[in-house]
């Protein structure tokens, strides 16, 4: 008689085990799904006191208006840029103790990018997004998009970028670029200030994009990985 209780208590607690685990991996979503599957890791596992937005996930907040990651909340990278990531905060809040970086975009599948792509293709933002043809960093889980956010969660003035903006005031500081308005000298000192913590964390900036940076080489990025589609 004593056997037979032993194993139904037992048995029990693993069937809850199993159900629970299933249950947490049924939760992740299709994009979710293949970051994981291709090796990435979430950011905050890492460094949770990273701060992360996004903004691919929420039509308000991104120039297609689309939902493109399915509500998704994290970020994921490879891990050894993700520790990079970390020391790049670590060195920001040297500089500034109030100051964090803010993550706007990190790995991004090819089948989003095409999506972007075929979007964006044509218009004066074209160059924007990479030619998912060859692939972009993102797809390769190398690369983030981020800005710096103060003690209360706003971006600091970095000036053009497309993010969380509407149509209108897109165009509209498109249109002041392209005009030759300058930045200002606080703008100009929040870019270098990104740019300086990055580069120190062993990040490599793009000369037209401000807000991103690769976490490898290029050429090391397609050597070592696939492409996430």
């Amino acid at each position: 008689m004593v056997i037979p209780i032993k194993f139904k208590r037992v048995q029990i607690p693993v069937a809850i085990l199993v159900f629970t685990l299933f249950c947490g991996f049924s939760h992740a979503n299709e994009v979710e799904t293949k970051f994981i599957g291709a090796g990435l890791i979430d950011i905050k596992s890492v460094d949770d006191s990273i701060q992360v937005d996004l903004v691919n996930s929420d039509p308000r907040k991104n120039y297609f208006k689309e939902n493109f990651y399915s509500g998704l909340e994290n970020a994921y990278l490879r891990k050894e840029v993700a520790i990079k990531l970390s020391l790049a905060q670590r060195i920001l809040k040297q500089k500034h103790s109030d100051y964090s970086l803010l993550v706007l975009d990190a790995a991004r599948p090819r089948s989003v990018s095409r999506a972007m792509y075929d979007k964006m293709k044509g218009t004066r933002f074209e160059k924007f997004v990479a030619n998912p043809k060859k692939g972009s960093m993102h797809n390769y889980g190398i690369a983030v998009d981020l800005t710096i956010v103060d003690e209360s969660g706003n971006e600091i003035d970095m000036g053009f970028n497309p993010f969380r903006k509407s149509t209108p005031e897109l165009y509209w500081m498109y249109a002041k670029k392209m005009l030759g308005v300058k930045l200002t000298n606080t703008q100009k000192r929040n870019r270098k200030l990104l740019a300086d913590v990055m580069k120190q964390a062993g990040f490599f900036p793009l000369s037209f994009e401000w807000w991103h940076f690769n976490g490898l080489p290029k050429s090391e990025a397609r050597k070592r990985f696939k492409i996430i589609e």
